[in-house]
């Protein structure tokens, strides 16, 4: 690791002017899980490391005129242990709950998930999903964009220099929307994701009025899957319908090989979990 100099700012204000003077050779941390490894490995080496962990202010968790509104500290063991996220948003519940483990969700945090901008990030799939929204911040002021603008391209954001992202919120699902997460990795814990699918489908009676689908892991970017969303509008779900979609899926993905899987054998599982995401969402047998 090379030499750095590090800051440690009280506030917001404090720490947006701190970033403001040192243009684009700066590394925000906050609970370092991904930034303190590509550190140690001088993947990247930043002349300044401003911590935001002691900025109280960006820890919440809350619901607010029809919002779950999430503080960019928010840790993953915070959503993890929230009535609200487990009860109204339950795929997000998933997937926090199957991120890393215990040690790892207690430092990890929502924001950092985002802003790292892996294309397997634990966060982002069920968030886009949800049709989240972040907040950025700089000096100059601030803005709101939908997360699927965020992401630019792989381990890209939408980010300016001296800008912070503050908050992540989301509409809350009416009651008698039903969701699914699912998680493929190498093994059952402690994996990074081979696939991930996030599923939303507010429903009138058996039929879908509206959907959202996410994918993670098969692109550049964790997507949602428009054509997919679109086949799901206005219709009754089966399990026909379910395969149709994980079809669809498999043909809008575009991963890679690497480590961890080749990209034919992502595109098959895209496929495979996107229907027994839909399938499991409503309560279906998968097969």
């Amino acid at each position: 690791m090379n030499d750095f100099d590090f800051l440690s700012p009280r506030s917001l204000n404090t720490a947006l002017r701190a970033i403001s003077t040192k243009g684009r050779n700066y590394k925000i941390i906050a609970g370092g899980t991904n930034l303190v490894p590509d550190m140690r490995s001088q993947s990247i080496s930043p002349r300044w490391v401003i911590d935001l962990g002691g900025i109280d202010t960006l820890r919440f968790l809350k619901e607010e005129r029809g919002l779950i509104r999430i503080g960019a500290l928010t840790t993953m063991a915070d959503l993890v242990d929230s009535k609200l996220v487990r009860n109204r948003a339950p795929l997000l519940w998933q997937a926090a709950s199957r991120f890393a483990g215990p040690i790892v969700r207690n430092r990890a945090t929502v924001g950092g998930n985002l802003v790292d901008a892996s294309p397997a990030a634990d966060s982002a799939v069920p968030l886009l999903a949800l049709q989240a929204q972040v907040k950025l911040q700089s000096l100059k002021g601030k803005r709101t964009m939908p997360l699927e603008q965020f992401f630019a391209d792989y381990r890209k954001t939408a980010l300016r220099p001296g800008e912070i992202l503050t908050e992540i919120a989301f509409p809350i699902p009416e009651r008698t929307a039903k969701s699914a997460y699912h998680k493929m990795g190498r093994r059952n814990a402690m994996a990074i994701s081979v696939v991930s699918v996030g599923v939303l489908l507010k429903m009138k009676g058996d039929i879908c009025s509206e959907a959202t689908v996410a994918l993670g892991a098969v692109a550049p970017t964790p997507i949602r899957v428009l054509k997919v969303e679109s086949l799901l509008q206005n219709r009754k779900v089966d399990l026909a319908l379910a395969k149709n979609c994980g079809e669809l899926a498999a043909k809008s993905a575009h991963p890679i090989d690497d480590l961890r899987a080749s990209a034919d054998y992502r595109r098959k599982m895209c496929a495979v979990y996107v229907q027994k995401a839909i399938c499991r969402s409503v309560g279906l047998a998968d097969e």
